[in-house]
């Protein structure tokens, strides 16, 4: 089928041309999702260009706001022929069980289109939900998924098992795997993640690139992409339609599994609110003993600090004591040492005075020695004088006796000139005698005096030598 025929089959498309006719079904919905910015509102433009080879025209805006949201927040339809209708979808963030029932409510169409999608969190507001949605009730929508991703995008490894068992809850749905559809193909190689996803379960990939009011040149190749997406979206519902189908009995089965699901996942929610409760408790409890086991701990780390601090208050207490002591000690053996060096030196001081009172002393005898030595030569002399002065007076006297004898032998004297002569001499010789006598008297007086005079200068001394010793006897009976 070449490209115009092509495009003519997707235009001219008809569930009343089905083998069975539509057994209920009057409109193809094709209903897109995926993530956040991966391109499901530039896909809807790029279709509505391709299919009837127009201008480019900005049908669903597409982007991604400043703040990081979506620019898309509704399920909004547009209609691309009066039997095929596309969906354009707020994309998810994380694929989690919040965001994956609002989807699987809309591939079972219990969500009204041109509304805001809000991922409720609530279980009973979910249930409410579709419960209102059987006020309008709609079996006429035969419904096909189409997943969108972006090449570029890596998809967690955590991510593809979610991915797995969504697609197969699409086919439990829908009766259809869902159409994956790459867009920015030539971005990346856009082959290997068509294989991730084909190992992950889909049945068609198709890569495309898709068309901006920056790039609106058309290709054929290019534009056969999109044309091959929606013919393999009605391959699956012609084949689909060759089977008897009840829309009534397969919304009923639909909400049954959706019901159920989302049960699953409340009951899962709980029980895992309960388990991370439970854990929560645990976890304080755990807490709590830990606490307990720290202050218990801390108290028992207090005691040993304070025991700790008491010990080396006692070892400090010791050390001072016995450092006070050692002072006590080498005061008391300094004072000891002073004392005894003050008995040395007065010892010393001791024997030096009686050291010099003996040379004193000996130097005392020694003049005394001296004098009394001085004095005998001097009396010596003295008696030797008086004896020569007493030789020569008799020297004198017999050469007066002789120079008489000659003169009275010469002259004749008389008597009376003879004695009185001799009585001349005799009165001079008493004269002298008497001087002598007088001058050894007074010799001997002042040698008498110089005697005393030593002996009272020996007493003082003596009484000076008993003094320090009747003191040096009482200090060491004060030191004992």
């Amino acid at each position: 089928m070449d490209y115009i025929e092509l495009q003519k089959y997707i235009q001219n498309f008809s569930l009343d041309h089905c083998p069975r006719g539509n057994q209920g079904y009057n409109q193809v919905l094709l209903q897109l999702f995926g993530f956040t910015g991966h391109g499901k509102s530039a896909l809807i433009n790029s279709l509505k260009c391709v299919l009837y080879t127009g201008n480019f025209r900005m049908h669903a805006r597409s982007g991604v706001v400043f703040s990081g949201g979506a620019m898309t927040l509704e399920r909004r339809a547009y209609g691309l022929t009066p039997t095929i209708t596309v969906v354009d979808n707020r994309g998810f963030g994380r694929m989690n069980d919040l965001e994956m029932r609002m989807i699987y409510a809309q591939l079972g169409n219990f969500m009204p289109l041109n509304k805001k999608v809000e991922w409720r969190d609530s279980y009973e507001d979910f249930v409410s939900q579709l419960e209102d949605s059987e006020m309008n009730p709609n079996y006429t929508d035969f419904i096909v998924p189409i997943f969108v991703y972006k090449v570029l995008v890596t998809l967690p490894e955590q991510e593809m098992s979610q991915t797995r068992a969504f697609f197969k809850n699409c086919r439990n749905l829908t009766g259809v795997f869902p159409i994956v559809v790459l867009t920015h193909k030539t971005s990346g190689n856009y082959f290997e993640v068509e294989k991730m996803f084909q190992c992950l379960g889909a049945e068609v990939v198709v890569a495309v690139e898709n068309y901006s009011e920056e790039d609106q040149i058309q290709t054929r190749g290019r534009s056969r992409d999109f044309l091959n997406v929606l013919k393999s979206a009605l391959d699956d519902v012609t084949f689909r339609m060759q089977q008897l189908r009840n829309p009534k009995e397969e919304r009923i089965q639909r909400k049954k599994f959706l019901l159920t699901y989302v049960h699953d996942i409340d009951m899962a929610e709980r029980i895992n609110k309960e388990a991370m409760r439970k854990g929560t408790r645990i976890r304080e409890e755990a807490k709590k003993v830990e606490a307990r086991k720290r202050e218990e701990e801390a108290r028992r780390a207090e005691e040993a600090r304070r025991a700790e601090e008491a010990r080396r208050a006692q070892e400090n207490m010791i050390r001072e004591e016995a450092r006070k002591a050692e002072e006590a000690r080498k005061r008391e053996e300094a004072k000891k040492a002073e004392e005894a060096r003050k008995r040395e030196e007065a010892k010393k001081a001791e024997e030096a005075r009686k050291r010099e009172e003996a040379k004193k002393a000996e130097e005392a005898r020694k003049r005394e020695e001296a004098m009394k030595k001085e004095e005998e030569a001097r009396r010596r002399e003295e008696t030797r004088k008086r004896v020569e002065a007493m030789k020569k007076e008799e020297a004198r006297k017999r050469e007066a006796i002789k120079a008489m004898e000659a003169w009275s032998r010469e002259k004749t004297v008389t008597v009376e000139e003879v004695w009185r002569r001799e009585k001349t001499v005799t009165a001079e010789e008493i004269w002298r005698r008497e001087e002598a006598r007088k001058a050894i008297e007074a010799r001997e007086r002042e040698e008498a005096r110089k005697a005393a005079v030593a002996q009272m200068f020996m007493g003082q001394q003596q009484t000076k030598e008993n003094i320090p010793v009747k003191k040096e006897k009482t200090k060491r009976c004060h030191i004992q």
